[in-house]
């Protein structure tokens, strides 16, 4: 069907506009140069116009051929299409930065105790100026947290250690002994700071590899692929899970209590590991689902929520999602066992990584109606921190952040590509708070959303978004 045929109103969506990604595209750089290149003479474009001479039939009469004095007098001007591809073969590599949300502004708002702030670290392990920028505003906003009295605990979201297996070699490339000394010095003076196995992990034999601790080797502490950590009012952490013969048993939570972290191991299911690891895999998601079912077995209370702690997002509208580039990040593409727990109610949000963007989503219920065509019973929100050291937003980030290679879930409350982290701000009996910090022409600026604790389960009946895939019919969140 030709542009011309399209009819103005397809499925609810906008006229399709022109297929450029961005600013920084090779196509929209051959238009703009089009446009700004010279008009041809008018005897050149006299000449492309004239009919083709016939030669072989002597009866017909040759077109007119323009006098050799005016040929001569024509300057020769090239047509721009050379000039063009040079232009878009240097412009090939270069990324689209993309913000949404209207609560964008230049210094994130402090907050106070009794918060505890949930900073998440994601997609680390590529080393830079990325990666050693990203790691001194970490250790500013750690500084700024414990001068207001807020405890932090760090969240590493996969990926950590990058195409490096061996820590020893990871942690001392530049930007990511940065990121290594942080961490390390947060742990030395009481904070918490835990991980979650990566699709990178499995690629370089997790277990055995990432699972070690010590200030040797990672900056966390990680005692199984799937376990629970309790953070309590003050900002003490402790592991009270424990997992043997198929068999999961999690301690109750007790007064002082303000939440309980799910850390799931997502790669086992949608990696896939490699055929030597299949078996740690298989192992792995038999202890998952022996976690889930002991979660399953004591329901969660209002006063301590559980937040889902995982590599691979629930769902996404970046390029990790359902018809994106690399399309592994759907509600439907998780493991069973773990698609249950989420539509039970079990977590109030998720906490994930893998897709290179910050973003925070109040309810994913519009998101996976139209991504994975199912309609989830209970309000469950999420925030991704995967910018750390190489965002979608940057030059190497290439066609990742192209417009029509992203997924067709609904976008985000807040989103940005750009460098930076994410941070949930917890407090007790109060709503959540999440933050998201981002590095926008040298300068750190954030936006936050605030999402309410008790709500209640969605109706039997609701209103759809634009189900159909559509780039440029998303609504807007309104700003707050």
């Amino acid at each position: 069907m030709s542009r011309q045929a399209l009819p103005e109103r397809l499925h609810g969506c906008k006229r399709p506009r022109p297929v450029i990604p961005c600013e920084s595209s090779p196509f929209a750089a051959i238009y703009r140069f089009a446009r700004r290149s010279p008009p041809m003479p008018a005897s050149r474009r006299t000449a492309a116009r004239r009919p083709a001479v016939i030669r072989s039939a002597p009866d017909v009469a040759l077109a007119p051929q323009p006098a050799p004095s005016d040929r001569a007098r024509s300057p020769r001007v090239r047509p721009p299409v050379s000039s063009a591809i040079l232009v878009a073969s240097i412009t090939l590599n270069l990324a689209c930065a993309t913000e949404r949300g209207k609560a964008w502004d230049l210094r994130a708002a402090a907050p106070a105790a009794p918060a505890v702030s949930l900073l998440l670290l994601g997609e680390t392990g590529f080393p830079g100026r990325t990666a050693a920028r990203v790691a001194a505003e970490v250790e500013r906003t750690l500084a700024a947290r414990r001068s207001a009295g807020v405890p932090v605990v760090l969240l590493w979201l996969g990926d950590a250690i990058g195409d490096s297996c061996a820590p020893e070699t990871a942690w001392n490339r530049p930007g990511l002994v940065q990121l290594a000394n942080v961490g390390r010095a947060h742990q030395s003076s009481g904070g918490g700071s835990f991980a979650v196995l990566g699709v990178q992990e499995w690629r370089c034999g997790a277990p055995e590899l990432t699972l070690r601790t010590g200030a040797e080797f990672n900056p966390w502490r990680q005692p199984a692929a799937n376990y629970v950590v309790r953070v309590e009012r003050d900002g003490s952490t402790a592991v009270v899970s424990a997992c043997s013969n198929q068999l999961c048993a999690v301690d109750a939570p007790g007064p002082d209590t303000l939440v309980d972290l799910v850390f799931v191991d997502t790669p086992a299911w949608q990696g896939p590991p490699p055929l030597a690891l299949r078996a740690a895999a298989d192992a792995s998601l038999t202890q998952q689902q022996a976690l889930l079912a002991a979660l399953e077995a004591a329901p969660p209370q209002p006063q301590v929520p559980r937040l889902l702690i995982t590599h691979h997002p629930i769902e996404t509208a970046g390029a990790h999602g359902l018809g994106g580039l690399f399309p592994d990040s759907a509600y439907f593409l998780h493991n069973e066992p773990l698609r249950r727990a989420i539509d039970r109610g079990l977590f109030a949000g998720a906490l994930s990584g893998h897709d290179r963007t910050l973003s925070a989503t109040a309810d994913l219920f519009d998101a996976t109606k139209r991504s994975s065509r199912f309609w989830l019973k209970q309000p469950v929100f999420q925030v991704v921190s995967g910018a750390t050291a190489r965002p979608d937003g940057t030059a190497r980030g290439g066609r990742r952040s192209w417009v029509f290679y992203q997924g067709q879930a609904l976008k985000p409350d807040l989103l940005t590509n750009r460098p930076g982290f994410a941070e949930l701000l917890v407090t007790p009996d109060a709503d959540f708070t999440a933050q998201l910090h981002q590095r926008k022409h040298g300068r750190w600026r954030a936006a936050q959303i605030t999402i309410s604790r008790e709500r209640p389960p969605h109706p039997m009946e609701t209103t759809s978004p634009v189900m159909d895939p559509c780039l440029y019919c998303d609504p807007q969140a309104p700003p707050q």
